[in-house]
């Protein structure tokens, strides 16, 4: 594979292909609110998104991928808000993005209902790995380097239930949305709960 990035003849055709990505995600968020998931076909996602299936299969080759852009684009956006990593302390950097992506969780209820269910319906739990560990692993390994996570507890673990919190609250807040806690809440405590978890041990005087 060359190192060598793609030329400015390129750009413009991958731009292209963005704004489509992007336009039938949102056509297919609208019609999970409308209709429900397991209602909506990808041939009405293309035809709300005005472009043809063929180009819809191009970029969504099954539903189901369409809640883990989902779960992408939260993290995209958690990643944006909350700063380069390496600035803070890790720890406090890892609450900040996952509190961030509670609250947009929290911020759409009907639609996060609506790709939490095609997530299970497509098997999503067993079938694929989290969206979040390519940003959590090497931040949390970074972080050991720094000394504000335990060095001795593997990073991808600690991602993956980092990781696995989020899903469970995302599942419980939708479950129980007229409960006591709100999803924000839910999130930012599990995750100090596995954070506090693999804090640096003191040492031995």
């Amino acid at each position: 594979m060359s190192a060598v990035g793609p030329g400015p003849a390129s750009r413009p055709g991958q731009r292209r292909a963005e704004i489509t990505r992007d336009l039938l995600y949102e056509a297919a968020a609208e019609l999970f609110v409308e209709r429900g998931y397991e209602n909506t076909t990808m041939a009405d996602i293309a035809e709300r998104a005005r472009t043809s299936r063929r180009t819809a299969f191009n970029h969504f080759p099954n539903k189901s991928d369409i809640p883990m852009r989902w779960v992408r684009r939260m993290a995209d956006v958690a990643i944006d808000a909350s700063g380069p990593p390496e600035h803070e302390d890790t720890t406090a950097w890892v609450r900040s993005y996952f509190h961030l992506i509670g609250e947009m969780v929290q911020a759409e209820p009907e639609l996060s209902g609506q790709m939490l269910l095609g997530w299970t319906v497509a098997a999503g739990p067993i079938r694929y790995e989290s969206q979040l560990l390519a940003d959590l692993t090497p931040t949390l390994r970074n972080g050991q380097a720094r000394g504000h996570i335990d060095p001795a507890v593997d990073a991808a673990t600690i991602a993956r239930t980092l990781s696995d919190v989020l899903m469970g609250a995302a599942f419980r807040w939708v479950r129980e949305r007229s409960a006591q806690h709100s999803m924000r809440e839910l999130v930012d405590a599990g995750i100090d709960l596995v954070l506090r978890a693999c804090k640096p041990s003191e040492p031995t005087r």
